[in-house]
This record gives C-alpha cells, sequence and structure tokens, in this order.
C-alpha cells in the first residue's frame, strides 16, 4: 500500500483489466494484479470475460467469483442482472455473432 494509506478504506472497481494489450500479457499481468490486490486489505470487484482467471479463486480463499447469465427470447439475448456464484458456464459469443450475419462452423 503506498505511504500514508494505512488504515485507509479502499474499494475499487476494474473492468476488463489490461483490455487492448496481447491475450498473453494481458492474462499475466491481470492474475498478477489480482493476487497483488487480493493480498491487501482492500475490497473490490473485477469484471472479466477472461474465465481462466477464475481459477485464481481456488489459490486463494479471498477471492471469489460471480457472474450474470444470459437468456434468450425472441431471438435476442437477455439478462436478468441476477448475481449468481461462480465462473459462467454460458457462453453467447456464437448468438452474438449469428447476430451480426456471422455463422460459426461447428467445431468436432
Amino acid at each position: 500500500m503506498p505511504a500514508g494509506w494505512t488504515g485507509a478504506r479502499i474499494f475499487f472497481l476494474l473492468d476488463e483489466i489490461f483490455k487492448g494489450t496481447n491475450s498473453i500479457d494481458r492474462h499475466t499481468g491481470a492474475k498478477a494484479l489480482i493476487k497483488k490486490l487480493s493480498g491487501e486489505k482492500l475490497l473490490g470487484l473485477i469484471s472479466t470475460h477472461d474465465l481462466e482467471l477464475g481459477d485464481l479463486a481456488k489459490e486463494n480463499e479471498q477471492i471469489r467469483n460471480y457472474h450474470f447469465q444470459e437468456y434468450y427470447q425472441n431471438n435476442r439475448i437477455c439478462f436478468d442482472y441476477q448475481l449468481r456464484p461462480g465462473v459462467s458456464t454460458t457462453r453467447n459469443a456464437a448468438f452474438l455473432m449469428k447476430m451480426a450475419g456471422i455463422e460459426m462452423e461447428t467445431i468436432l
């Protein structure tokens, strides 16, 4: 913690850590930052699409995962905005691409 912050209550919000960097650096840097932040007396929320970062909760009891879940109605993607425990188990990229007119081949 920076000098002079002793005893300060800090709440942080981070969205897509290191977005715009290559995927290896982004993942490695985000993992290091999350580990560093979890070792401090802080409270915060981090949003990410990097599912592998969810594994950090298995290594560190200070880290907890939550997610939002989508559903589909009338050919639209919808969210109920209920926070659920754990890493997301659903995927919506194929649906979003289809909405944009991009057909994905099925990978076997």
